[in-house]
């Protein structure tokens, strides 16, 4: 079987510390042309979702990257 994996060259690298960072930014850039929260106040699959979720309608943002 042949390889599959593609090579990465060093400057591609990240730490998990750079990648946080990095997702921050993007976080906060995002947030200047969209609202950070975007979800529908109701939706056909509430019970669903609210089951699945602890009684929410979806995970919980502000996931440590995020903040």
């Amino acid at each position: 079987m042949p390889d599959t994996t593609l090579p990465i060259p060093p400057e591609r690298c990240y730490t998990w510390e750079q990648w946080q960072a990095g997702r921050a930014e993007r976080r906060r850039l995002g947030n200047l042309v969209a609202p950070a929260i975007m979800r529908r106040k109701e939706s056909s699959s509430d019970a669903r979702l609210k089951a699945t979720f602890n009684g929410e309608r979806g995970p919980e943002f502000n996931k440590p990257f995020d903040r």
